[in-house]
């Protein structure tokens, strides 16, 4: 059994997900709704952006016409995100414990492929079909914004990669919290936990975490949390500066491919170590 045939059968069981296919939906009628809804008219003094019918935009130059678009691009991509955090988590968090079940990881491991290739097999066919998910609705949202707007931006395009990264870097905290508790429901809410709470309170510690004291070494053990989790509010802002044609600031997703290597590795030293 190779890698790949793990991705593909991991593809085939996310496929039968109702959660996948409401994820799928959800995408579908948020195109079609985008559709009917924008819309631009030339008039005499410039291009005039309409949501509904309903002006949202004074008469601007098609240049600045497309700074408004990217601008509503950029908010779309980042609901968008939104939604796959709380989706696409749900939908895949169940992929490590449900092969770590009795029966089902003994076939698994009967095979001739070490653990972490297992592990690794597992995570990429998760962030694959999230990924699909995401090319479909950024692909969509392109040729809708292009068909209706005339504006034919490639950043939202390559967005969808940089989304992809954002949920890779996040979902390899799933499968450390997966491959520890064998529990789906625990890597929910931990991964939940982290990213409605912590993490927000980690990414603002300057006005938050650094008034409690101004101990250097307690506020390095809070900067050391910090980067040890993926950094996912800073990626989603510089997401939507790819779309805006802002100058990006890498070192958040630097910081995320580190911290995702740590928590993946986390996870396969503790498949390697675990008895069955």
């Amino acid at each position: 059994m190779s890698i790949l045939v793990l991705i593909r059968l991991t593809l085939r069981e996310l496929s039968s997900k109702v959660t996948m296919y409401i994820l799928a939906g959800i995408s579908t009628l948020v195109l079609l709704g985008l559709a009917l809804a924008v819309s631009v008219d030339s008039m005499a003094d410039g291009e005039v952006l309409k949501l509904f019918g309903q002006q949202v935009s004074p008469p601007v130059p098609l240049e600045e016409l497309a700074k408004a678009v990217q601008q509503m691009q950029a908010g779309l991509a980042g609901g968008l995100f939104t939604g796959i955090i709380l989706f696409g988590v749900f939908a895949t968090a169940g992929v490590i414990p449900d092969m770590l079940e009795r029966g089902t990881v003994d076939l698994y491991i009967s095979k001739p492929i070490s653990r972490w290739e297992l592990l690794l097999g597992k995570y990429c066919g998760a962030v694959a079909a999230i990924g699909l998910n995401i090319i479909y609705f950024l692909a969509g949202a392109w040729l809708v914004f292009g068909l209706r707007c005339g504006v034919w931006d490639i950043n939202l395009l390559l967005s969808a990669l940089t989304m992809t990264f954002m949920f890779a870097a996040l979902y390899a905290m799933v499968v450390f919290f997966g491959t520890w508790t064998r529990s789906t429901a625990a890597s929910i809410i931990l991964t939940y936990l982290y990213l409605f709470i912590l993490g927000g309170i980690l990414h603002n510690r300057e006005l938050t975490l650094y008034l409690i004291s101004e101990n250097a070494v307690y506020r390095g053990v809070i900067d050391g949390f910090y980067y040890l989790f993926p950094q996912i509010s800073g990626m989603q802002e510089n997401g939507a500066k790819q779309i805006m044609q802002v100058e990006m600031d890498w070192k958040p997703f630097l910081q995320s491919f580190f911290s995702g290597s740590v928590f993946f590795l986390a996870a396969a030293v503790i498949l390697k170590r675990r008895d069955f």
